[in-house]
């Protein structure tokens, strides 16, 4: 039944329910997709907007001249797939209202009812209301949210007349009608159609269709936060920008449902506790992003003040304690490990990318590492280069070739679920390892690989990374192919942060030269007739680019052809300050038939790190010259006289003489000598 109401209760009625829910949420819709501009910055791009010109974000800001009049709201006249998004999705509301807000001036208000009154003019109500060209339901969802929670700031101006807002509610009746019977099943799509259903549910109380608005959206949101958000915290599509985005959507409801108790929405406040953790375990200790799959890896720094402050409002929200999480932070669900040395600033900060498969916002980029030391970015993934498909770096940056992982050919692993992520740690150790088997496939890959894998090569990646701790990152790669077809290339790529990079390919040495924190890498172990190189900004093929169009030095090791089936690989990373790398000595062996693998790093002092493995760590050591123990690999750190000072076996239940105790399981443990004493950690890394 049909709620009677006079004009000026309607727009009364408007604001007020909009304050409540602002006020009840914490944090407007716009600070999530407007993206709003720094003070003193949201005028300047108001008046550009005043004068007819649109902010087109992506990277940086591009000004599109389009009018307030008669605008081509299908976005044709920018060959890019996220403008005609961005024009539809009213972002540029955001800074006019601040800029109204600060000023009162009538312009801005003006130039809020223009775009709004031209977009009703170019998509009348209707029956049987459809979505237009360059319209989607996704955008669809994100325009209703910053048509409500924006436009009511313009009510005391006289430009918003009953007749408009008549109009509006009208137009947004249609769209719901629309967006009810095309739901989305999965991703975020779905929960950012639930929350305009809510939305416009709550603030259009005076519609007769608001109660089935509510209650389909807090339906929907409820069956999205208990399938879409994974056991260890971390968002389905298993990546930092979008995670995020879903950590502040839940956040939000949680607190709505606290306040409005009624309403039903069942969001819990512990798992949203693990999805902030994984969200600030993604940020590089400088507060930048990791950049994982659909994310912008962009190196900002420094650190802003407040850089943990939704993590730790949350907290304090939710009656939980105000600290950080561990420094060691594992996410077996989403296939993914962040460890860092501190939570300051310059602490050192490892990612390791064995994801499980989540989706079109997803690369292909399984065992990929990452390396930040230093006060700076070393190793880096690319992150999301182009969502546009016309552009060949859209498909570069969401390729395998284009991570710090394995490939053959250069071509694509496959959307597989990998092995589980396996991690263990010990007093100075940290240990990850994972493998992927999905094979390799020349078929070119968007959001899926639309045109067919094509006929590939099985193979299977295994990767396992040793950290030893104030010294250097071990990366073991053992990789098994098919027999047939003819014999592929291997490649094993490194993508190192914007610099200069020397390489002394006849030592097997590379290192950057920034000004202040650097890095030195080391390929000791590595298959016969391997080459190194290193490419940057290259076009045919695509090879060493960033965000932007930024060209950045991308190290490879390549072994054209693989000649045989199987192939080991052992690099070892040195971070280190200053100008010029360590002086450091390393020597390997890959493991073969019955023996093990091994590496020896001599450094300047004349200590020594020597670490032995079997291939996949799959079966014993044995006995060695000076050790016997059936881990599946073993370091040990010798000082300047030669003397043991301390070891970690991963896996292991013995190790002699260096511990005479026998563990009733396997566990992964480091035994310092330095005084005689013994650590462990005392959980196995058969599952992270």
């Amino acid at each position: 039944m049909a709620r009677n109401r006079r004009p000026a209760d309607l727009r009364e009625g408007i604001l007020r329910r909009r304050d409540e829910y602002l006020e009840n949420i914490g944090e407007p819709p716009a600070a999530q997709y407007g993206k709003v501009t720094k003070k003193g910055e949201a005028q300047k791009l108001a008046d550009e907007i005043v004068s007819g010109c649109l902010p087109f974000r992506f990277f940086d800001v591009k000004l599109m001249q389009v009018g307030r009049r008669g605008i081509d709201w299908s976005g044709k006249h920018l060959a890019h797939q996220e403008w005609p998004a961005q024009l539809n999705r009213f972002f540029h509301l955001a800074p006019l209202a601040a800029a109204w807000k600060a000023t009162r001036r009538a312009c801005y208000a003006g130039a809020a009812r223009d775009y709004a009154e031209d977009w009703l003019r170019a998509h009348p109500s209707r029956p049987g209301w459809t979505l237009a060209d360059g319209d989607n339901t996704l955008t669809l969802s994100i325009r209703l949210q910053m048509w409500w929670s924006l436009l009511p700031s313009f009510f005391d101006h006289p430009a918003f007349d009953d007749a408009l807002l008549e109009r509006l509610a009208e137009s947004t009746a249609c769209q719901l009608g629309f967006l009810k019977d095309n739901l989305s099943p999965e991703g975020n799509w779905r929960i950012a159609q639930a929350e305009s259903m809510l939305v416009c549910g709550l603030i259009l109380g005076h519609r007769p269709e608001a109660d089935a608005w509510r209650a389909l959206g807090v339906k929907v949101l409820n069956d999205a936060f208990h399938r879409q958000v994974l056991p260890d915290g971390a968002h389905i599509e298993r990546n930092c920008g979008y995670h995020s985005w879903m950590t502040r959507v839940f956040e939000r409801y949680w607190k709505l449902g606290r306040q409005m108790p009624g309403l039903g929405l069942a969001m819990k406040p512990d798992v949203i506790a693990r999805m902030h953790d994984y969200a600030l375990a993604n940020q590089r200790p400088n507060g930048s992003s990791s950049g994982l799959h659909d994310s912008t890896g962009v190196n900002a720094g420094p650190r802003a003040a407040g850089w943990d402050r939704s993590y730790l409002s949350f907290r304090k929200a939710a009656g939980l304690p105000e600290s950080h999480p561990p420094v060691r932070q594992v996410f077996p669900d989403a296939g993914q490990a962040f460890l860092r040395s501190s939570w300051g600033e310059k602490a050192d900060w490892l990612s390791f990318d064995a994801t499980c498969w989540g989706g079109g916002h997803c690369h292909l980029s399984r065992n990929a590492v990452q390396l930040f030391a230093g006060g700076r970015a070393l190793v880096v993934d690319p992150g999301i280069l182009n969502y546009d498909a016309r552009d060949p770096m859209m498909y570069y940056g969401r390729s395998t070739r284009s991570h710090s992982t394995v490939n053959l050919n250069g071509w694509n692993q496959a959307m597989t679920d990998p092995g589980r992520l396996q991690y263990s740690c010990a007093p100075g150790y940290e240990c990850v390892a994972s493998a992927y088997g999905g094979g390799y496939w020349p078929g070119r890959y968007q959001w899926y690989f639309d045109q067919g894998c094509g006929s590939g090569i099985w193979a299977e990646h295994f990767r396992l990374l040793l950290w030893i701790c104030g010294r250097a990152i071990v990366v073991i790669d053992a990789v098994t192919r098919n027999a047939e077809p003819a014999a592929p290339f291997l490649e094993c790529n490194w993508q190192l942060a914007p610099g200069m990079v020397e390489l002394d390919a006849p030592s097997g040495r590379a290192w950057t030269r920034n000004d202040d924190s650097n890095l030195l890498m080391l390929f000791p172990v590595r298959p016969a007739g391997s080459t190194l190189g290193v490419h940057e900004g290259e076009n045919d093929p695509p090879l060493g680019w960033l965000p932007n169009r930024t060209p950045a030095p991308l190290v490879s090791l390549r072994t054209e052809p693989m000649q045989d089936c199987l192939a080991d690989l052992a690099t070892v990373l040195v971070p280190f300050a200053g100008a010029e790398p360590p002086e450091v000595a390393a020597l390997g062996k890959a493991p073969g038939q019955g023996a093990a693998g091994e590496l020896a790093l001599t450094w300047e002092d004349g200590s020594r790190d020597h670490v032995w493995w079997t291939r996949k760590c799959g079966r014993m050591l044995g006995r060695g010259a000076q050790w016997n123990t059936d881990a599946g690999l073993l370091s040990v750190s010798f000082d300047p006289a030669g003397r043991p000072r301390r070891a970690f076996a991963r896996d292991a239940t013995y190790l002699e003489p260096f511990t005479a105790c026998r563990r009733p399981r396997p566990e992964s443990f480091s035994v310092d000598m330095g005084n005689g004493s013994q650590r462990r950690h005392g959980r196995s890394d058969r599952n992270a």
